[in-house]
C-alpha cells in the first residue's frame, strides 16, 4: 500500500510539472502585453546651428505582443510598442509631448523555477513613426512646431513570471531601452533625438497550447 501511494504521488507530480510546462512547450501561442513607466534624460541634436540640448523626460509605454513557441521554452513573435512621453528643456518653461508607434520582432526564452515560476531573458527591435509637438527656439522666438519622423527602438531585459493557472501568467520585467528618433525638419535644423533608459514593466500574458490528449 505504501508503494502504491508513493507511485501515485510521483505520477501526480509528473502530471503537474508536465501541465505547468505546457505553457511554454512547442506549438503554444503567447498573447499579451506589458505596461511601463520610465524617467531620465534625452539629448536632442540640431544640424544648424550645431547644438545639442539636454532634456528631462518621463514616459509611459504599452507593448502588446503575440508570439509562437518554435521549440520548447523559446518563443518568437511580434511586438508593437506604443509610447507617450513628455519632457522639458533645462532652463525653459515649456512642455513638449511625444508619441511613437512601432512594430518589430521579439524573442524570449523561459527557464522554469518549479511548477509556477519562470525567468526569461527577452530582446526586441522595432521600427516605426513618431510625432513630437513642441517649440522652436532657434529663431530667437518661442514658436509652436510639430516634428514628424521615424523611430528605432531596441529593448533587452530579464523578467519573472508567475503562472496563476495553465493559461495565465503575471510577469514583471526589468529592461533597458535604446531609442533613436530621426527627423527631417530642415527649417528648424532638427536632426535626431536619443533616448536611453532603464525601466520596470508589469504585464499579463495568455498562453494557448495544444491539447495533446
Amino acid at each position: 500500500m505504501k508503494n502504491l501511494f508513493t507511485s501515485l504521488a510521483v505520477l501526480w507530480l509528473c502530471l503537474a510539472v508536465s501541465s505547468s510546462f505546457a505553457q511554454t512547450s512547442k506549438g503554444a501561442f503567447l498573447l499579451g502585453g506589458s505596461l511601463g513607466f520610465s524617467s531620465g534624460h534625452t539629448n536632442t541634436t540640431y544640424n544648424y546651428p550645431a547644438i545639442s540640448r539636454k532634456e528631462k523626460q518621463s514616459a509611459i509605454g504599452v507593448d502588446p505582443n503575440v508570439s509562437y513557441f518554435v521549440i520548447d521554452h523559446l518563443s518568437v513573435g511580434v511586438v508593437t510598442p506604443f509610447m507617450y512621453r513628455w519632457y522639458k528643456t533645462e532652463g525653459v518653461d515649456q512642455k513638449t509631448t511625444y508619441t511613437s508607434y512601432s512594430v518589430g520582432p521579439l524573442i524570449r526564452y523561459y527557464f522554469h523555477l518549479g511548477n509556477q515560476w519562470a525567468i526569461f531573458p527577452e530582446a526586441s527591435y522595432s521600427y516605426g513613426w513618431t510625432v513630437t509637438k513642441g517649440y522652436s527656439y532657434l529663431s530667437g522666438d518661442i514658436v509652436p512646431v510639430t516634428y514628424r519622423g521615424n523611430t528605432r527602438n531596441l529593448q533587452g531585459g530579464l523578467g519573472l513570471v508567475y503562472f496563476l493557472n495553465p493559461n495565465i501568467g503575471v510577469e514583471g520585467k526589468f529592461r533597458y531601452q535604446s531609442m533613436r528618433d530621426t527627423y527631417n525638419r530642415t527649417d528648424v535644423g532638427l536632426d535626431h533625438t536619443d533616448n536611453n533608459a532603464f525601466d520596470f514593466t508589469i504585464g499579463l500574458q495568455v498562453y494557448l497550447f495544444r491539447n495533446t490528449q
